[in-house]
């Protein structure tokens, strides 16, 4: 396999081709440890590699854990207001001129092991970007799992 940074940097840089995004970041999810670990970041000064959320999972009721760790489903906000009541860092996005996101699981194996995270402006992205995500989300698999 080629080396996974530059096998991440194409993923990116077809997600800027379609769907289409202002920032891309994808991390690895290890449920066991229960943290998330950025592994690329077209923003590393906004948004740097190696920065861990932990605890992956925000108490008892987190909708973005159960929807895309659980359920292994895509996550989509489409305007400001869904963004700042789902993302904690919402004026960090907003400040860099994003109002809509997709995160999309990235799933080895039936676990849940990673998530590619697509953001650009409110109003950017309709069901055709979620598919075409979907589809970028696959193409990166085994590079997330030899990580």
């Amino acid at each position: 396999m080629s080396d996974p940074q530059d096998a991440l940097h194409d993923l990116a840089a077809a997600a800027r081709r379609s769907p289409g995004a202002r920032l891309v970041t994808i991390s690895t999810i290890d449920v066991d440890q229960d943290e998330m670990t950025r592994v690329y970041s077209t923003d590393p000064g906004s948004y740097p590699v190696g920065d861990r959320d932990k605890p992956l999972r925000e108490g008892d009721d987190d909708p973005w854990y159960d929807r895309v760790v659980v359920q292994q489903r895509p996550w989509v906000s489409l305007d400001v207001d869904d963004l700042r009541a789902n993302f904690a860092d919402h004026e960090l996005i907003e400040s860099l001129g994003c109002g809509a996101i997709i995160n999309v699981p990235v799933v080895h194996e039936g676990a849940t092991i990673g998530s590619i995270n697509l953001l650009d402006a409110a109003g950017r992205y309709d069901q055709s970007s979620v598919h075409a995500a979907v589809a970028l989300a696959a193409r990166i698999v085994p590079v997330l799992a030899a990580l």
